[in-house]
C-alpha cells in the first residue's frame, strides 16, 4: 500500500527526475500492473495478446501524459498509471473483441473465470486459498466452485472491492481510490464482502 508521504516522494522525483523517474517507477509498478492486466483480459484473448505488450502501450502513454498527471495530480502516481492501463485495456478490448465491451476497470466479468486461462484460474485459487482453513483444503475444488457462486450473488462494487483486495492485492486506500469511494466506505465494503463469502462457503460445506 502506498502511503501519502510515498505518494508525495514519488510525485517530487518525476518533478526532479523526468523521464528517468518515469522509467524507475513504472519498473516498480510494473508487476503490480502485469497481475491486473492477467486478471482483466478477455479470456479470448488470452494467448493472442502478450502482457509485455499491453504495457508497453501503457508505458508509451505514460510518458505522453506525465505531464498531464504533474500538472494536476490528484491521485498517486500508481493509481494513474492504473488508470491508464484500464484505458489501454479497454481499447484493446474494442479492437479486438468489440465496441460493446464494457468498462474492465469497474467490474470483472465472472463468466471469463473457469475458461480455457491458466491465469485466471490462479487467481481464482488463491482468494480461495485465502478464505479456507487448512481442514477445507482437501475439499478445495468444491470450494472454488462455491467461491465463484458467493462471488456472483455480491453486488458489483463489492465484489470488485475483494477482487482489488485479494487479485490485486491492492491497500485499501488504493481500492478507494480506484473506485472513487471514500477509504472508510472501501473497508466497510471489503469486510461485509469478506463475511458473507465466508458465511456462504461455512454453509456448503455443512449441506
Amino acid at each position: 500500500m502506498i502511503s501519502s508521504t510515498e505518494a508525495a516522494g514519488e510525485l517530487l522525483q518525476l518533478q526532479m527526475q523526468g523521464e528517468a523517474a518515469v522509467v524507475q517507477l513504472f519498473d516498480r509498478y510494473r508487476s503490480k500492473l502485469a497481475r491486473m492486466v492477467m486478471l482483466r483480459l478477455d479470456a479470448r484473448l488470452v494467448g493472442k495478446i502478450d502482457v509485455d505488450d499491453i504495457l508497453q502501450d501503457v508505458f508509451v502513454e505514460t510518458n505522453r501524459r506525465i505531464r498531464d498527471f504533474l500538472d494536476q495530480p490528484t491521485v498517486p502516481f500508481f493509481i494513474w498509471l492504473r488508470q491508464l492501463t484500464s484505458q489501454i485495456l479497454i481499447d484493446v478490448h474494442r479492437r479486438y473483441v468489440g465496441a460493446q465491451k464494457r468498462d474492465v476497470n469497474r467490474e470483472i466479468s465472472l463468466d471469463q473465470w473457469g475458461a480455457a486461462s491458466a491465469e485466471s484460474a490462479v487467481l481464482l485459487g488463491q482468494l480461495s486459498d485465502s478464505l479456507t482453513s487448512p481442514s477445507q483444503f482437501a475439499v478445495r475444488n468444491e470450494m472454488v466452485q462455491e467461491l465463484r457462486a458467493a462471488l456472483q450473488d455480491l453486488e458489483p462494487i463489492d465484489r470488485e472491492v475483494l477482487i482489488l483486495r485479494h487479485l490485486e492485492e491492492l491497500g485499501n486506500n488504493e481500492v478507494a481510490a480506484v473506485l472513487g469511494i471514500d477509504k472508510y466506505a472501501a473497508s466497510k465494503r471489503y469486510v461485509r464482502a469478506l463475511g458473507r463469502l465466508k458465511d456462504a462457503m461455512s454453509l456448503s460445506e455443512y449441506s
